[in-house]
């Protein structure tokens, strides 16, 4: 199965290299074909040709959980991802990580993709537990 693995993490964050480096590795060992794009880098990409995404976000440091400011333009700007089966990965930082899952999946489900697991990644190595079960 081809695999998108599609964050809105940290890429100088070393934490965050770990988690998606784990998450990528758990996916490859169930033998899917694994891409894994930051959504800062994606320019002119279609989500079509993926037939799994997982969605991968972490909460913010504030009072209050939000959306990346991209994420729906995202979303929107690349292409149709209705029907395509999908999952929410949320990486743990402070106290909001579940309100942060239900506002992305929100947001997959206004466009149309079938999600059939949602996770809140406590660390690199809980990462790797994740990881095979995407796709």
């Amino acid at each position: 199965m081809r695999v998108l693995i599609f964050h809105f993490l940290d890429k100088s964050n070393s934490k965050h290299i770990k988690i998606i480096k784990n998450l990528e590795a758990a996916a490859i060992n169930n033998g899917h074909q694994v891409t894994v794009l930051n959504a800062f880098d994606a320019d002119n990409f279609q989500f079509l040709i993926y037939e799994y995404i997982a969605i991968v976000t972490t909460s913010s440091k504030l009072l209050r959980a939000r959306l990346p400011s991209n994420c729906e333009d995202v979303f929107k700007k690349h292409g149709s991802m209705s029907g395509i089966k999908s999952c929410s990965l949320v990486v743990k930082k402070g106290l909001f990580s579940k309100k942060m899952n239900n506002l992305v999946m929100k947001a997959m489900e206004k466009e149309g993709m079938m999600i059939d697991y949602f996770k809140i990644i406590e660390n690199a190595d809980h990462a790797k537990v994740v990881g095979k079960k995407i796709g």
